[in-house]
């Protein structure tokens, strides 16, 4: 990869303590959720934002949370762990110059194949919360390359290639960098479904609800093999577009992005896999 470009990521401010120390509970790794709770209340921006998003209705409780520790109590602490890692990741980037609608775009989009990764998950058995992780920077290579602005066309660079680098840099785990730099080639052949296939398939669904990058683009081709791993043929496509549909919906008001895109359908369309 391109020296300025690595860079260029390595400066790329850090996850907060907080939602890097929510990510370890779970897991036994120390933090507790008082602890968590602490240090998220020492970043404004962080709380605002994160309150907003655990208050929108999607989580069923608008006006009710008050606190952190409030929103654990009522959304859960899973939930929590999402939204502070959606409210960290939403904070560490500006509207590159002139591309404000872009941005919105960008949000939408990727607001949408977290979501979906995650529904899909929960169907597969697979971990919904690195799913979710996943979906929701699989694209940020995108928006770095974007932020770089006119340099970055001589770079060569793939943005999920960037994307994983990005995720390492921010200590994500492996399988979530992994996920999004496969995500526009998932492997052939059969076996059990990977965070690989959810998050190419989230980001096909997402495209046909119209969370895309532009309104007038075509949904892109499911790999067949993924979508045979998935068992797609088995999947209620209607309910899963309702749920994600209503969740980047409030989403979105709770982080004011603007212009929601026209509802439709998914129209899934696999593709043979290259012999």
């Amino acid at each position: 990869m391109n020296e300025a470009l690595l860079t260029r990521i390595a400066q790329l401010r850090p996850l907060p303590q907080a939602v890097m120390a929510l990510q370890a509970v779970l897991q036994d790794e120390g933090a507790s959720v008082a602890d968590c709770a602490a240090r998220i209340r020492q970043d404004p921006a962080l709380t605002a934002r994160l309150l907003r998003l655990a208050n929108s209705a999607f989580y069923g409780v608008p006006g009710r949370v008050a606190g952190i520790d409030d929103a654990v109590q009522l959304i859960g602490l899973r939930s929590l762990r999402l939204l502070a890692m959606t409210a960290a990741v939403t904070l560490q980037f500006n509207a590159p110059a002139g591309a404000a609608h872009w941005m919105d775009a960008f949000w939408r989009h990727t607001l949408a194949v977290a979501h979906m990764a995650q529904a899909l998950a929960e169907r597969r058995g697979l971990p919904v919360e690195r799913a979710y992780v996943a979906g929701l920077l699989h694209d940020i290579g995108r928006l770095v390359l974007r932020s770089a602005g006119p340099e970055a066309a001589s770079w060569g660079a793939d943005h999920a290639a960037v994307g994983a680098a990005v995720a390492r840099h921010w200590h994500l785990p492996e399988a979530v960098a992994a996920a999004i730099a496969a995500h526009h080639l998932p492997p052939g052949g059969g076996g059990a479904p990977t965070l690989v296939d959810v998050v190419h398939v989230a980001d096909a669904l997402a495209h046909g609800l119209g969370f895309g990058y532009d309104e007038r683009e075509q949904a892109p081709a499911i790999d067949a093999a993924t979508w045979q791993r998935l068992q797609g043929d088995t999947l209620e496509l209607d309910t899963l577009g309702d749920r994600v549909q209503r969740a980047v919906e409030d989403t979105c008001q709770a982080l004011g992005v603007s212009r929601p895109l026209p509802q439709t359908r998914p129209e899934p369309q696999t593709e043979e896999p290259t012999p």
